[in-house]
């Protein structure tokens, strides 16, 4: 007697094993969509941080150029003493130009409307020197200088045969803006000059 045995192939429910797979395609989808988010997120965070460095780039520049301007002023227009008292006096002021220490009686002051922190006294008529040359930007830089008096301490003089050798000090103070109509970046530099006067 031959015994024959049946063996029924192991055959597991399809339609389960398609519902593992689509529950593992959605997985892997949510996945990437997240990744794809987060991606986005920094790209867009990274072109932000560029541009404002563009910006402050910019507003740099423009601030170095003023600053380099006011030490050309002073280069080119202050050669003597007189210089300095018609050009620091506040009987007939010159736009951006202040004393800090006045060598003699009528020199402009630095005044109370003037703060270099604010934006708006910077824009103020007359309270700075406009650097118009510069037309790549939207808002032009400015500059202020301050004669800070004589560097230096001042000899001993006991018997009036020595001469005050001492320098004539100058502080420069500028200010640039980034691009825009509405600029946010600005950026602040100051110089200091000295140089004898005639």
């Amino acid at each position: 007697m031959t015994g024959h045995s049946h063996h029924k192939p192991f055959t597991k429910d399809r339609n389960a094993q398609r519902g593992a797979v689509l529950a593992i395609s959605l997985m892997i989808l949510l996945v990437m969509t997240m990744i794809g988010v987060a991606s986005m997120g920094t790209t867009t965070l990274q072109e932000k941080m560029a541009n404002n460095n563009n910006q402050r780039q910019i507003a740099f520049q423009a601030a170095e150029a003023a600053l380099r301007a006011g030490e050309a002023f002073l280069a080119a227009n202050i050669l003597s003493v007189s210089d300095l008292v018609t050009n620091f006096n506040a009987t007939s002021p010159v736009a951006g130009l202040y004393s800090q220490r006045a060598p003699v009686v009528g020199m402009a002051t630095y005044p109370s409307t003037v703060n270099i922190f604010d934006d708006a006294s910077w824009l103020i008529a007359g309270n700075a020197v406009v650097l118009t040359t510069l037309t790549t930007v939207s808002q032009q830089p400015r500059y202020i200088v301050e004669y800070m008096g004589r560097a230096g301490r001042a000899p001993t003089n006991y018997n009036g045969n020595n001469p005050d050798a001492r320098q004539y000090a100058f502080q420069i103070t500028a200010i640039g803006w980034g691009e825009g109509a509405m600029p946010k970046a600005r950026y602040f530099l100051q110089s200091s000059f000295r140089m004898p006067l005639l």
